[in-house]
């Protein structure tokens, strides 16, 4: 890990690949068979450019491809759509060299103007993608220079850490290109859910079939794909690739028992222990590995920072009330309750897996509603109604709407859990679980004035082994900076001090390459979110992988991990039967 992030752009310099690419996977495998797997909810849009919600990101991943990754296996960068590459200048420019040979679905070539496109997209501030930051360091753009049809050449204003295995999406400039230059509007409005599939086109290891709302969406093998097993057998193995919408956690571990799904991942004990019982009883053939690891995503409250009513604006910018609200998390009680003992604490925005940076040496807001209680008396916030509800020396209510994603059980018990305790020191909390892409309109969609309509919101994030690929939360400008949203990947018009340095925190981890000063920055890092309480931690469940035996390439018990999952790769994963 460590030689991953500090030492990959120059340890790797010049590494060829052979073209095309090829992935190793477990064990031989045999082309053919369908996998399914089950979602919350629906994707909200095809579009690479649009996209910030992993409803929509992880079926992306399947069609669409990426210049660079992380090796599942060692987690050192490696090539994808790039061959190769070859750093120059100390850091600071990168050739790649693409795969001659790939193309798209369409049959149209993949090269160097379908990168210079997608990067000059993503990095274009009226787009506002949600992958605008890996195109822009300390305030400069990083530039991008096609060399000829399969190189392009990236010129960093700084030595960027992780240059190597950045994820952002290349889309085909042929079906984009005269869309952005009629206007960043009608770009935005293309690959939207009601496009018919055949249009879409793929350059990952599937495509686009069918989708049905509220149903199911299914791709299908991509023929065109430039990936080939280490017998030099064309992958994907897989000739279908079904995602069936399953608003519920419990229905997606009913489908998983009843076989209709090969994956799953146990949300509690409970579901660990329905799962260990129909195997044993014979009744489903599967194995499950629980607890082995903790979940690399994080589960947070965020208050709205933008809120059209000056009381609760000025309420939750104030510290001391965040604070509050932070000694009211029962964690232990989310762990025993909502994930049945199957679970940790969670006090930092770095996923505890995430070793190479993460730290437990911050402040903790232990459970106590006395502390509690304390500080919103500072807030004023001394007496109670005759209702029983804490009120100010103007009789105003101390109350806010809660709002999680319906279906998802863990959420919507932590929310539970949250809202009790608060009720019991006067705090009015009114919860209820809404749709999971109303969640995040609400979250990412202000209004012209800035403005935006909820109060506090349950919701999560995916983590991932590097801390620079959060910007987008993190940096004042981001498009995901959620508690305090500006507009169009402008600045919040109103800043607090702590954002300002956790922004230059950020810019300065990203551009720092040696490892043990990147880890002194993102340990500040952590402390200074602790401390200040943007976003209000939960807890981090076990990562408690199940499968159906049906499916071959995947992980033995030992290599499995939160970080990579349950295969290396889903071009090497096939059906045994």
């Amino acid at each position: 890990m460590k030689k991953l992030l500090i030492l990959g752009m120059l340890a790797l310099a010049g590494l060829a690949l052979a073209q095309p690419k090829v992935f190793k996977g477990t064990e031989p495998g045999r082309a053919g068979g369908a996998y399914r797997i089950t979602a919350i909810s629906d994707p909200r849009t095809w579009n690479p450019f649009v996209a910030r919600e992993t409803s929509s990101t992880d079926i992306i991943s399947l069609f669409l491809p990426t210049l660079t990754g992380y090796s599942p296996y060692t987690q050192a960068p490696e090539g994808n759509l790039a061959k190769s590459w070859e750093v120059r200048n100390n850091g600071l420019t990168v050739i790649f060299r693409l795969r001659e040979g790939a193309r798209w679905s369409d049959g149209q070539a993949i090269d160097a103007d379908d990168v210079i496109f997608s990067a000059t997209v993503h990095a274009d501030q009226r787009v506002n993608s949600n992958a605008r930051s890996s195109f822009i360091l300390d305030g400069q753009p990083i530039r991008w220079t096609k060399v000829d049809q399969y190189t392009v050449r990236a010129d960093f204003p700084k030595p960027y850490a992780p240059a190597l295995i950045q994820g952002w999406y290349i889309a085909p400039e042929h079906i984009f290109g005269p869309a952005y230059r009629a206007g960043v509007q009608q770009l935005q409005a293309l690959w939207n859910l009601d496009t018919p599939p055949a249009q879409v086109v793929s350059g990952g290891p599937f495509k686009l079939d069918s989708y049905v709302k509220g149903e199911r969406v299914v791709l299908v093998r991509n023929p065109n794909y430039w990936g080939v097993d280490d017998r030099n057998n064309p992958v994907a193995y897989l000739e279908r690739y079904t995602v069936q919408v399953v608003p519920d956690l419990n229905a997606q571990l009913a489908r998983f028992l009843a076989g209709e799904a090969d994956t799953f991942a146990a949300a509690n004990a409970d579901q660990v222990a329905q799962v260990l019982e129909r195997i044993r009883g014979n009744r489903l053939r599967a194995e499950i590995f629980p607890n082995a690891d903790v979940t690399l995503g994080t589960n947070f409250i965020v208050f709205n920072w933008n809120h059209k009513d000056p009381f609760k604006e000025s309420l939750f910018r104030q510290v001391k009330f965040r604070r509050a609200m932070a000694h009211l998390m029962d964690k232990k009680s989310m762990i025993e309750v909502a994930l049945g003992g199957l679970g940790q604490p969670q006090w930092s925005p770095i996923s505890i897996p995430n070793k190479a940076f993460f730290t437990d040496d911050v402040v903790k807001y232990e459970f106590s509603p006395q502390k509690a209680a304390q500080l919103l008396a500072e807030l004023g916030f001394r007496s109670k109604n005759r209702d029983g509800w804490l009120v100010n020396a103007q009789g105003k209510v101390l109350e806010f709407n809660l709002v999680t994603n319906q279906g998802n059980n863990v959420r919507e018990r932590i929310a539970q859990i949250f809202r009790d305790e608060a009720r019991k020191i006067g705090v009015k909390v009114e919860y209820r679980p809404i749709d999971f892409n109303e969640l995040v309109r609400q979250l990412t969609s202000p209004a012209a004035d800035g403005t935006r309509d909820f109060d506090a919101i349950l919701i999560g994030l995916t983590g991932g082994i590097e801390p620079a690929f959060s910007r987008n939360v993190w940096e004042l400008n981001g498009p995901l900076h959620m508690w305090n949203l500006g507009i169009g990947g402008k600045n919040p018009a109103k800043v607090e001090a702590f954002e300002v340095l956790i922004d230059t925190l950020m810019k300065r981890g990203a551009t720092t390459l040696d490892q043990a000063q990147r880890r002194q920055i993102y340990v500040q890092f952590q402390k200074v979110v602790a401390e200040n309480l943007p976003i209000i931690y939960t807890v981090a469940p076990a990562y408690n992988p199940a499968r159906l035996t049906r499916l071959g390439g995947m992980f033995p018990k030992e290599q499995i991990n939160s970080i990579t999952g349950q295969a290396p790769y889903i071009e090497t994963v096939f059906a045994k039967e």
